[in-house]
């Protein structure tokens, strides 16, 4: 069970549960490699200019490798668990052939290295560092010059931890690998990270129950790619100058939260897309300042909550097989489109008992004072219903026809709109005060927050103006003698 803002929810498994099971397996190999070893672990130090691979034949399982400093001009499997580590500046370089660093050994760990020039071949799933053992630690390393940085190949239990991970400029983005790429693995952990300029920044495929937080990544394709894989989640992590900040396909129950998606742009980019997907849920997050915020195809009974979607092109776009969605309580802000479908939307909701969404176009207003527009808001106005129709509409929609055509649909509604509104939206911002703003100050905003914040703060004094002078209100003598009869 978690809890997000007001957000209280079950899920698939537990990450105590999760932590449990990396203890029981750490204590397994722990025991493993204390009933191998006949005397105190030893540290064996390569020294600058020697070979790392001849110190690893001399290693038993708990020792340390030490690597002096330097450049370490070699490729290395690593088939019994042991920390290897090194002095500042120690890097170790497999010439672009192969796979770097090869871990087979369960339990091994990989402290403060700077690891480079793996082999160019995507088919051979090439990499700075190949882990094929369970419980690998990968902590506080550099990995440049990658295909793919960290590839776990039916490994569990990995934690990567604080590495940086940085792809090739010098290959299209085709060529690249990945960040980190998960095949067949589960019960991991990746933490503050940062991943740049590779094909996606986290990669899974039939990867399950991992958890995926504090990551910066950017500049790459999809900054994080799921594939058939369940049971996931991702927190507090910064997506930004990405093609997509999420692209999450064929998999089910994910889960992810207090996430900044930002300034994906170009003509196929998303901060968030779901194909094919079911049972998501989106909480918490700032989709900001995107060619479309949020797309979703084939995608069912996926949870959108507690999210600010501000200054995107188009805030959602809704194609084919989208049924049972529920998006409530989300501040859609300044975005150019609200919605723009392909199909009838009369199974989103867009409301439940606790209230619709904050749109700000919505030009209703709110009698009774409940704080929801007495009138429905109406998603999609006449230009988006033409857009859908007719895609390259798009380019006119900030032009004088455009508004001209708004307004002559509004004097005279002759035209059905669609079936898309919100029922009873918000008519000032919902506070979703886990949304992390602070991510897109670090990650150098553009300015799309100030102007957020300015419009949340202008649009909330005409709205407390009405609510207080524009409720009905009975008369003094009324109120001294009781209604007429």
């Amino acid at each position: 069970m978690a809890r997000f803002g007001s957000v209280l929810y079950l899920t698939p498994e537990s990450t105590a549960d999760k932590r449990e099971a990396r203890v029981v397996r750490s204590i397994f190999w722990l025991l493993a490699v204390m009933s191998s070893v006949t005397s105190a672990a030893a540290v064996h130090e390569v020294p600058r200019g020697g070979s790392v691979a001849v110190v690893l034949e001399q290693a038993e399982p708990g020792d340390t490798v030490y690597l002096a400093g330097g450049v370490y001009h070699e490729n290395i499997v690593i088939d019994v668990p042991i920390v290897l580590t090194g002095a500042p500046g120690s890097e170790i370089r497999g010439g672009y052939e192969g796979n770097v660093v090869h871990v087979i050994a369960p339990g091994t760990v990989l402290d403060g290295l700077h690891i480079a020039e793996a082999g160019p071949h995507l088919t051979k799933d090439m990499a700075c560092v190949l882990v094929e053992a369970d419980d690998v630690t990968i902590r506080n390393c550099t990995i440049t010059e990658s295909l793919h940085g960290i590839y776990v190949k039916a490994g569990n239990g990995a934690e990567l931890v604080g590495n940086r991970i940085e792809g090739r400029l010098d290959l299209i983005e085709a060529d690249r690998g990945n960040g980190i790429h998960l095949w067949n693995s589960s019960q991991n952990l990746i933490i503050d990270n940062e991943i740049l300029n590779a094909r996606d920044g986290i990669y899974f495929s039939f990867a399950n129950f991992t958890d995926v937080e504090r990551n910066h990544i950017h500049h790459v394709r999809y900054g994080l790619h799921y594939m058939y894989s369940n049971d996931n989640s991702f927190y507090d992590n910064l997506f930004e100058n990405n093609v997509a900040g999420a692209a999450l396909m064929y998999s089910e129950d994910i889960v992810f939260a207090r996430n900044t998606f930002a300034r994906c742009r170009g003509f196929r980019a998303y901060g968030i897309l779901l194909q094919s997907m079911g049972r998501v849920r989106a909480t918490s997050n700032l989709i900001i300042d995107n060619s479309r915020g949020i797309f979703m195809n084939n995608a069912d009974t996926n949870v959108v909550e507690h999210n600010d979607v501000i200054n995107n092109d188009l805030a959602i776009q809704l194609n084919g097989g989208c049924d049972g969605n529920l998006l409530v309580r989300n501040n859609f802000i300044n975005n150019l489109s609200e919605l723009l479908l392909d199909v009838s939307d009369a199974e989103t909701r867009w409301a439940d008992d606790d209230g619709g969404n904050h749109w700000s176009g919505y030009r209703g207003y709110d009698l009774d004072g409940n704080g929801a527009g007495d009138l429905p808001f109406p998603i999609q106005n006449v230009f988006q219903i033409l857009e859908t129709k007719v895609p390259e509409a798009r380019f006119y929609l900030l032009s004088p026809a455009a508004e001209v055509l708004e307004a002559a649909e509004h004097a005279l509604p002759i035209l059905r709109l669609g079936d898309a509104e919100d029922p009873s939206p918000s008519l000032l911002p919902v506070a979703n005060d886990d949304v992390p703003w602070d991510a897109v100050s670090r990650g150098g905003s553009d300015g799309s927050f100030v102007a957020a914040s300015l419009f949340l703060a202008g649009s909330a004094f005409p709205v407390a103006f009405l609510w207080l002078f524009g409720r009905p209100r009975r008369s003094a003598s009324r109120q001294e003698n009781g209604p007429s009869r």
